[in-house]
């Protein structure tokens, strides 16, 4: 009698052929893994040639401007982590924290808000402003500190510049400038546990002694009062209050206090030193902050930033009657309507804003200073800050419009000169005719028409720039939809070959077919085509990574044509079997597919769990009601514990601070733990859990760790609550604390290890073992979620558990005939089947659901940076991230305990759930691929792009995932079948 395989059955085979074709498939397995790692990895990689391809080119020549400079020297203090409505809204007794910049706003200079692109980080946000252009993102590679390509800024034109700050951010841009002069203070005075406003103070000091230091220095004198000067304070303070205590913090609102001073100091220091109004100034902020204490994504907390500027050649405020303005109807960078409406909290309606996106800094400085732009920047002078003659103002558009079109003719010019085929960008066809005709209208002085072509030109030349960044986008997307297809399609061949009985069914039918089909011409074909394929990219000096995305796309379908005779036979089996079949396989795609989806659309929708597991609870519970007793207490706990979970992803992403539910979460695991340990000694009399409970093994090695891993849980509560107390009085983390919390941290996680060998012992071990990180690196109601994430596990296991028993209880009622199915592969590990499809499917909804369930991973600003308070204070951003990712591998490495050892418990092989995982998971990845947008908001883009990349490496670090909780569940062991049931196998 045949076997309902996943696609097949197989009439019984003997054993004597299992050991040959098990090392078939571990030698196949281990370079398939191998491929699946490396194919990952490079596919990954294909999102920074898409949409993160590096901006800069070289080579453009500088734009003198042909005006006369209105500044000699320029002022820009950057206040890193502003938030514009914290700057200029009123405290809560109506007093304006930026006194002295608001009284500039009335009287002396101009205002608006300067929108940021996502990434809302320290490094893109002062490129943005001083070269003029958006980071590449290659350089998150390098924590944002590193130059991964070298680029222009308004430092490098300036005739010297004058810098102080962070050591993240002053030596990015005066480092290798030989005309500068800067200075920077430690990393260790970056402590989060203090107030670090006195790092503001610190570089207005540094500024203040170099004034001091002239009048007694000639040469330093003589320096100072040179033109095109650019002096730049970095004033951090904010953001580190920012991150420590959060924008609402009375700490963080003293902060703008603060930097509003030294705006007034620094004012009036120089306005005594040159007594010559030749000096211009400019205040802005890198980023804001959102309400939790983090930046990164495109919410308007992040990218709204306040912009004050006045001095020499800035325009006076002007008063305004009405909200319309020219530019009405155009969108920022980051979606934000021009003309918006100013909050009327601010006290400014009366008063004209200008915003502008935050790259537009950098050439409205090189105008003041009259400077070329950078070559670089793609931002557009904002005239509504600029006070210059009419012409002057034509020209230094046209200067600002020259300078963005020779990067368009330098990026066209490379593209024409490696392409065979090449698609130049028609609108600029005939650039110099406009030229020519904008010189003509500035000679007859006719400056409107002339500026508003200018504004055209500039305008294509930026949609040009963008043109050719996408230029092999379509090429590029093409070849990798085709390699994630092959890619599963392979992976579907391969487990149908390895893990089902499909394989005997079709090898002795077709063997002499199989036989007779040469492959060594397909691989001589698919090795001619990739060679002529490289020839191309070759010629036309394509990157090295598009070798690798042809090459493993080309690889995949050779492999695939390979085993054309195989898929024939597939086909043809599946055409004699009955209707019934295939409208079970139909079935369970659809279903499959259906699940998936639910996961892609939960990346957006977290509450889609809390539905999803309320009615898995409630149907799961019904299902085991009609095949199990109710007084089991397996329905009811399934029931509860899905329904508990349900609760979590209703509850905000933003986790708000809550010690005591941290606390009382402790008390929670221990008792959870104490449930657990008293059902495995008392609950032999019940035979749906005795599977799980009793276990052949001799005494317990330790038979005190139970009780010692209890104990550190309660001292990682009392930890939490000694770190916390002392932090929330601001006083520094004590030593002994710290130490005790690594080593409660490092001791806890090793302790499982020693734990008894049967499935709920070790398990139960498991989750008191990594309970003390999770709870020290905690802080609100993440620390519950833990408890119900171990819940639902457990639910999972007994009600497969339950399906298990009842199904060799049918066995052993069955005829021997129909126990066939019942061959094993190695080791006890039998075949798979189609049903079997669902453990994988689940596995995929608990694994998202330990990202989902706390927050959204997906977005930058998620990762709550004071949940690593209790291990360090000390800005350490490597240090940081790691215990960050290591509290969210917790609930990952949970998932996968269970996973391991429910495959232990059903007898089917580890492996071959694993690269249906994968196949699931690719599926979702090929729709993210496509997902992935190049329009609308920088905010939609980011996003979308971070959920490719989060499935994506989902295949990567599950691999690894396995591999290291092997280490804690390779030694349990299930009590074999009883004599009855294993003759019968």
């Amino acid at each position: 009698m045949g076997v309902d395989g996943i696609l097949g059955n197989r009439d019984s085979q003997k054993r004597a052929n299992i050991p040959r074709r098990r090392k078939w498939v571990k030698r196949r397995e281990t370079w398939l893994v191998i491929l699946g790692v490396i194919l990952h990895a490079v596919y990954m990689l294909s999102i920074f040639d898409i949409y993160f391809k590096t901006p800069i080119v070289h080579g453009m020549d500088l734009v003198s401007p042909r005006f006369s400079a209105p500044a000699k020297r320029l002022v820009l203090l950057v206040a890193d982590g502003l938030r514009a409505d914290k700057f200029f809204e009123p405290d809560s007794e109506g007093n304006f924290r930026a006194p002295f910049l608001r009284s500039v706003i009335k009287n002396q200079g101009r205002w608006g808000v300067s929108h940021a692109r996502p990434p809302t980080e320290s490094r893109p946000g002062h490129v943005a402003i001083i070269a003029g252009f958006y980071e590449d993102p290659s350089a998150v590679t390098k924590g944002w500190k590193a130059n991964p390509v070298e680029f222009d800024s308004v430092f490098n034109r300036s005739r010297h510049t004058f810098s102080f700050g962070s050591p993240d951010i002053v030596p990015i841009f005066c480092g290798a400038l030989p005309h500068s002069t800067w200075d920077t203070y430690p990393h260790e005075f970056e402590d989060f546990a203090t107030d670090a406003s006195f790092l503001d103070e610190w570089s207005f000091d540094q500024f203040q002694s170099l004034l001091n230091k002239s009048n007694e220095d000639p040469k330093l004198k003589r320096l100072l009062e040179q033109d095109k000067l650019v002096i730049f304070l970095h004033l951090l303070g904010c953001d580190s209050n920012g991150h420590a205590h959060r924008p609402f913090s009375s700490i963080y609102l003293n902060n703008v206090k603060v930097v509003d001073h030294i705006a007034e100091r620094v004012y009036n220091l120089l306005e005594s030193y040159y007594k010559d109004n030749r000096t211009s100034y400019i205040f802005t902020a890198d980023h804001g902050m959102s309400d939790k204490g983090s930046h990164g994504d495109g919410h308007p907390s992040n990218t709204d930033t306040p912009l004050v500027v006045w001095g020499a050649g800035v325009k006076h405020p002007k008063p305004i009657s009405r909200r319309d303005h020219s530019d009405h109807g155009l969108r920022f960078v980051d979606e934000h309507l021009h003309d918006a409406p100013t909050p009327k909290e601010w006290g400014l309606n009366g008063i004209e804003r200008v915003d502008v996106n935050q790259a537009d800094i950098a050439p409205l400085m090189s105008t003041l200073l009259g400077l070329p732009c950078p070559v670089n920047s793609v931002g557009n002078l904002p005239l509504g800050y600029v006070d210059i003659k009419e012409e002057e103002e034509v020209e230094a558009v046209l200067a600002n419009t020259k300078q963005i079109l020779n990067q368009f003719l330098c990026k066209s010019q490379m593209k024409r000169s490696h392409s065979l085929y090449f698609k130049p960008f028609k609108p600029l066809a005939h650039y110099t005719s406009l030229l020519n005709q904008i010189e003509g209208l500035l000679s007859a002085r006719d400056y409107k028409a002339a500026m508003q072509l200018s504004e055209n030109l500039r305008s294509l030349a930026l949609e040009g720039l963008h043109y050719f960044q996408t230029y092999d986008w379509l090429m590029l997307m093409t070849v990798i939809t085709l390699g994630y297809i092959g890619w599963m399609v392979f992976l579907v061949l391969h487990v149908l070959q390895a893990y089902t009985s499909l394989l005997g069914d079709i090898s002795r039918k077709e063997e002499a077919v199989r036989q007779k089909y040469n492959t060594g011409k397909v691989q001589l074909l698919g090795c001619l085509f990739m060679g002529v394929v490289s020839i191309l990219l070759f010629l036309e000096r394509s990157p090295p990574l598009y070798h690798a995305y042809f090459a493993m796309t080309v690889f995949l379908w050779t492999q695939i044509l390979r085993q054309y005779q195989f898929i024939k036979a597939l086909w043809r089996h599946l055409s004699g079997r009955k209707f019934n079949y295939v409208i079970k396989l139909l079935a369970t795609g659809v279903v499959s597919v259906f699940i998936l989806e639910l996961l892609v659309h939960s990346f957006t929708e977290r509450e889609l769990y809390t539905w999803c597991f309320l009615v898995v609870g409630a149907v799961a519970s019904l299902y085991l009601y009609n095949l199990i007793p109710w007084r089991s207490g397996i329905p009811v706990f399934v029931c509860l514990a899905c329904w508990f979970l349900s609760l979590f992803t209703l509850m905000p992403a933003e986790i708000p601070d809550n010690n005591k539910l941290v606390i009382a979460s402790g008390a929670m695991i221990s008792i959870i733990g104490l449930a657990a340990k008293w059902l495995e000694l008392h609950a032999g009399g019940n035979k749906y859990w005795l599977g799980i409970c009793k276990h052949e093994i001799r005494q317990p090695r330790f038979p005190m760790l139970f009780h010692f891993q209890v104990l550190l849980v309660g001292l990682s509560s009392v930890m939490v609550f000694l770190s916390t107390s002392h932090r929330t009085e601001k006083q520094e983390l004590h030593v002994i604390h710290q130490l005790m919390n690594w080593s409660i941290a490092g001791f806890s996680i090793v302790l499982p290890l020693f734990s008894d060998n049967g499935l709920l012992s070790r398990l139960n071990s498991i989750f008191l073992g990594f309970a003390p990180t999770f709870l020290l690196l905690s802080i609100g109601y993440e620390a519950v979620f833990y408890s119900a994430l171990g819940l639902v596990l457990m639910a999972w296991i007994l009600f497969e558990h339950s399906l298990h028993y009842l199904t060799k209880v049918k066995k052993t009622s069955a005829s021997r005939m129909n126990s066939e199915e019942h061959v094993f592969l190695e080791n006890d590990v039998r075949y798979l089947q189609l049903s079997d499809v669902r453990i994988p499917l689940t596995f995929m909804v608990l694994f998202n659901v330990a990202f989902f369930g706390t927050g959204n991973f997906a977005s930058i600003a998620s990762f709550e940076i004071s949940s690593v308070y209790r291990f360090i204070t000390v800005f350490s951003p490597f240090l940081m991230a790691a215990l960050l990712i290591f509290k969210l591998f917790i609930p990952f490495m949970l998932v996968i305990c269970a996973f391991s050892a429910l495959t232990k418990l059903l007898q089917i092989p580890r492996l071959g759930c694993y690269f249906l995982v994968i196949l699931f998971s690719d599926m979702m990845t090929i729709h993210f691929f496509f997902l992935v947008r190049n329009t609308g908001s920088w905010m939609e883009i980011g996003n979308s792009i971070s959920h490719f990349g989060i499935v994506s490496a989902q295949v990567v670090f599950v691999l690894l995932l396995f591999a290291l909780t092997n280490i804690y569940t390779e030694g349990i062991q299930i009590k074999p079948d009883s004599p009855a049931s294993r003759k019968l196998i």
